[in-house]
């Protein structure tokens, strides 16, 4: 499926997006682990674009790597 560059997510979507769960993605919502997300009334939704390069910064050559040494 092709999504426009400026396409706004809902987390279920994000969930197929990335093949991690609706559930755990909710779960690290409450501690910040996720990629910024915009709240609309109840609603959240994430950007697309920010959300690829919010993965791309967590890529490592090896497990030792620490997200400092990625920076």
């Amino acid at each position: 499926m092709t999504m426009s560059p400026n396409e706004y997510v809902d987390t279920r979507k994000l969930a197929e997006i990335t093949g991690i769960s609706a559930s755990t993605w909710n779960k690290r919502r409450l501690t910040g682990d996720t990629p910024p997300f915009t709240k609309i009334g109840k609603s959240v939704r994430y950007h697309v674009p920010t959300v690829r390069e919010w993965l791309a910064n967590l890529q490592r050559r090896s497990t030792s790597d620490s997200a400092a040494a990625a920076a």
